[in-house]
């Protein structure tokens, strides 16, 4: 797979092309992989922005930066 930077903010969700696996933007440092994946199951670890790349953007997690919240857990919202 090639590196490539997806440009989506902490809190973005993609759904699988398969509609079974939804994957979270959240960083995990020093994890080089930034999407936590999980299924009907549970986590089934991280993954790197190639892989999740051609998924649909489906929403975000609330108050996270994706949905125009600070991850301060401040009320101001985030210019898009």
């Amino acid at each position: 797979m090639p590196d490539i930077q997806l440009p989506d903010l902490i809190g973005s969700v993609r759904l699988s092309p398969s509609g079974k696996c939804l994957a979270v933007l959240w960083p995990s440092p020093p994890h080089a992989s930034r999407w936590i994946v999980t299924d009907q199951w549970g986590s089934t670890g991280y993954e790197p922005d190639a892989k999740v790349a051609s998924w649909t953007v489906v929403g975000a997690v609330p108050f996270s930066p994706a949905a125009g919240m600070a991850l301060d857990g401040s009320a101001k919202r985030v210019a898009s």
